[in-house]
């Protein structure tokens, strides 16, 4: 029987779901995707819906479902039937009009058409209703995707969790490779801006196809420059401001990129729970770094592995700043980032000896 995907959309103070959660009615079992708690309440308000559209009746015809409610709040959800992968490829008359889309984006620019029509085979369509997360933050990252119609958005959070708009991504944009290259949790949540229809190349694909055009990696590359570049502006542009931050917002690495691409001049200072750390940068490149009594590299080298704290940064300039460093910014963070990982593979803080 087809599977449907019950997803939440709206919620007005409700106690159990929040925006995109889901859930997988897969007759006669249904599971909450990623650990979403079930709801009895809603479960019998779903199912008849998911009755209807298993019958073959469309799924648009169930936008906006009430949950039934409770005392405490209520939720309402749209409907996804999902396709077994066998049925999910491309008639020949697709995967034409992807092959001509595809050719004129920037980033298959000088991929022969042979390479292309191979990728081609690689590729899912799929639509997004406006409002709808095709990546959402902190989870891992499942597909490269690229917008064919329509325009997504990347979304932040403000200090009082309110989401907004960092970009909008039109026809043509990819997202989603920063994920797969990495391996990282998702940095940010991307939506629908209105209907749109998104190309999906799965993360094994990803690397068939980058095996098929390296080509596509260099493009890639200057796609993330980029919007590094981009980030670092808006962060830096925060900073002289004044205002604070948090690193669940910024990672510690991304923060002192930013600062050593815009050759930042200051004292940063960290906090994380009873830690205070501070670091002073000269042109961007950092010269002390200070937690208690401790001082230098290693100190830096923890600083990167913090996942919460807050920061500000403060634009003085020191006469004859010390030197505590022998590595500069970008060494640090090549260096503080193999630790990193290595610390997330075997849970080890490693010292050198």
């Amino acid at each position: 029987m087809l599977k449907i995907i019950a997803v939440c959309d709206q919620e007005q103070g409700c106690p159990i779901y929040r925006r995109d959660n889901r859930l997988d009615f897969s007759p006669p079992i249904v599971t909450g995707v990623d650990g979403v708690p079930i709801c009895s309440i809603a479960v019998e308000a779903l199912q008849k819906p998911v009755a209807k559209i298993q019958a073959g009746e469309p799924s648009t015809g169930f936008a906006k479902t009430f949950c039934g409610g409770c005392a405490s709040g209520k939720a309402y959800w749209s409907f996804e039937p999902v396709v077994k992968d066998t049925d999910a490829t491309l008639s020949p008359g697709a995967a034409q009009v992807i092959l001509n889309s595809i050719g004129k984006m920037k980033i298959f620019t000088g991929v022969h058409m042979a390479k292309l029509m191979r990728i081609v085979r690689l590729i899912k369509g799929t639509r997004v209703p406006a409002g709808r997360a095709v990546v959402t933050r902190g989870k891992p990252g499942e597909a490269f995707y690229i917008v064919l119609e329509g325009e997504c958005e990347v979304m932040g959070s403000e200090e009082n969790g309110r989401e907004i708009a960092l970009a909008t991504l039109p026809g043509g944009e990819c997202f989603g490779e920063m994920s797969l290259i990495t391996g990282e949790p998702a940095s940010a949540t991307v939506r629908a801006k209105d209907d749109a229809t998104v190309l999906v190349i799965s993360r094994d694909n990803f690397n068939q196809m980058l095996s098929i055009a390296p080509e596509i990696a260099i493009t890639l590359a200057r796609v993330l420059a980029a919007r590094l570049a981009n980030t670092g502006r808006r962060v830096i542009e925060e900073l002289k401001k004044g205002l604070a931050g948090r690193l669940d917002l910024i990672s510690p690495a991304e923060l002192i990129q930013a600062m050593n691409v815009n050759s930042q001049t200051g004292m940063l200072v960290v906090q994380n729970a009873d830690k205070s750390m501070t670091i002073y940068l000269h042109d961007g490149q950092i010269h002390e770094v200070k937690m208690g009594d401790q001082i230098g590299e290693e100190v830096f080298y923890e600083f990167l592995s913090w996942s919460k704290g807050n920061f500000r940064f403060e634009p003085v300039r020191k006469e004859a700043p010390e030197k505590q460093v022998q590595r500069d910014t970008v060494g640090l963070l090549l260096e503080g980032m193999r630790r990193v990982d290595e610390y997330k593979q075997t849970g080890i803080w490693k010292k050198p000896q």
